[in-house]
């Protein structure tokens, strides 16, 4: 059991920099021409986009237009806590 706990953790702790990474890309991948960085964001987003969009849902109308999005944030926040519920 411990075993599966530790993979499940490494994919978890993977996944957060996926997302951290995402983040980053989403403000530069506008900026650039680079076809390899918009590659690589559009590979982050099919990755990262199925978990974010339901908090983007419940998230959006609290937040309004402010123009900032919370969710990635969110989602860390919470494979965080689940990978201390594995380890612990």
């Amino acid at each position: 059991m411990d075993a599966i706990a530790i993979f499940l953790s490494w994919v978890i702790n993977i996944y957060v920099f996926i997302v951290i990474a995402n983040v980053f890309l989403s403000w530069i991948v506008f900026a650039t021409r680079n076809s390899t960085i918009h590659k690589i964001y559009t590979i982050t987003s099919q990755l990262v986009d199925p978990l974010l969009q339901p908090i983007r849902n419940i998230i959006r109308p609290l937040t309004g237009n402010l123009g900032i999005d919370f969710s990635p944030m969110v989602l860390i926040f919470l494979l965080i806590i689940l990978d201390n519920l594995l380890i612990s």
